[in-house]
């Protein structure tokens, strides 16, 4: 445990040799060789907010501002309260315009320290500071960081990226999607819809913005308009085994909202058994999927239809589906020849039957 503890001193008071090497260097211009040794720095003591801050100036100076803003938000997340980690937060966000976000970093730090003279000057001179030119990259990398932050689990900081990203870019639908996610899982749908909305206004081929703006349609029980934002996404990605099953959970709300089945006889269903089949071979998976719903809700223990239905889950490479509504049907069936054919071609990983 002593060893330990050495070790670390050790590891620190190297990583405050590098820190002197790349002020030096900061000193003289050497932007570069002060990048390198605020690195080595950091590599000897990964929790030293100030080499970050430091490493977030060179790195500014050389006109990297993604470096620089990772930088910065490392050096934030690590000390938040750090005076020169405010001073160089505050100082970026003011030349890409983002005043309102530095003056929130400047008072946060003033509500601790309120005597600090210097930081009350920065605050109260931000709204006449020089606006340099934007970088065009700003909102991309911010909607990035705000992603690896929710990665993280940290949400609320994640959030704030995401606010900023839309403020650097008003057309990012990445960004609009992201807070739509954030907002869904805290159970504020409308909000999340309104964020979803706008991002497939913005980008509507984007398949992650479909799949989530369905998910928020189902949550707020709109299914019809879920069903046919789950319809455009499926369309372009029919391989993504969960989509076709919460799409499927749908189809049968809907189908058991909107049709009723009471009075009808066992021919109608071999009537839907066969549209399903016609529908199927005409590469209409979804109004196969619906007839052969209807189908099943008349006669539930038709072997016949029970295989249709598992033809559909290989079709769309679901075999687990397709070997339940198998064994359901030879349960009622044992001897039903095409189930058994079926179930074999399953076991040994081919796609099954076409019906």
């Amino acid at each position: 445990m002593e060893m330990a503890l050495w070790d670390t001193g050790f590891e620190r008071g190297i990583a405050q040799d590098w820190m002197r090497k790349g002020e030096e260097a900061q000193r003289d211009g050497n932007h570069q060789a002060a990048q390198e040794c605020f690195d080595r720095a950091i590599i000897e003591d990964p929790f030293n907010a100030r080499a970050y801050t430091k490493l977030s100036a060179v790195c500014w100076a050389q006109g990297k501002t993604e470096d620089s803003l990772n930088a910065l938000l490392k050096a934030l997340e690590l000390e938040p309260g750090d005076r020169e980690t405010v001073l160089e937060c505050a100082r970026v966000f003011t030349v890409l315009g983002k005043q309102v976000f530095a003056k929130e970093v400047l008072e946060a730090y003033l509500g601790r320290n309120p005597q600090d003279a210097e930081i009350r000057s920065r605050l109260d001179a931000i709204a006449t500071a020089p606006v340099e030119k934007q970088s065009p990259d700003t909102g991309e990398f911010l909607n990035r960081q705000g992603e690896i932050q929710y990665g993280r689990g940290n949400v609320a900081h994640a959030k704030a990226c995401f606010e900023m990203a839309i403020e650097e870019n008003p057309l990012m639908g990445e960004a609009y999607n992201n807070l739509g996610v954030i907002e869904l899982e805290s159970g504020k749908t409308i909000e999340a819809l309104k964020n979803f909305h706008k991002a497939m206004e913005l980008k509507p081929e984007d398949g992650e913005i479909l799949v989530n703006s369905a998910r928020g349609l189902a949550m707020a029980g709109q299914v019809d308009a879920a069903i046919d934002v789950y319809r455009a996404y499926l369309r372009r990605f029919p391989n993504d085994d969960n989509s076709w099953k919460q799409f499927e959970d749908l189809i049968r709300q809907s189908v058991c909202s909107c049709w009723k089945p009471d009075g009808l006889s066992e021919e109608i269903a071999d009537i839907y058994r066969n549209a399903a089949k016609e529908l199927w071979k005409a590469g209409d998976l979804t109004g196969a999927s619906e007839s052969i719903e209807k189908a099943l809700r008349i006669k539930s223990d038709a072997p016949d239809s029970l295989y249709l239905l598992a033809c559909l889950h290989s079709a769309l490479g679901q075999t687990a589906e397709a070997g339940r509504s198998l064994d359901r049907a030879l349960t009622i069936d044992p001897s039903h020849a095409e189930c058994l054919s079926m179930r074999e071609n399953l076991f040994y990983g081919d796609e099954g039957q076409n019906g």
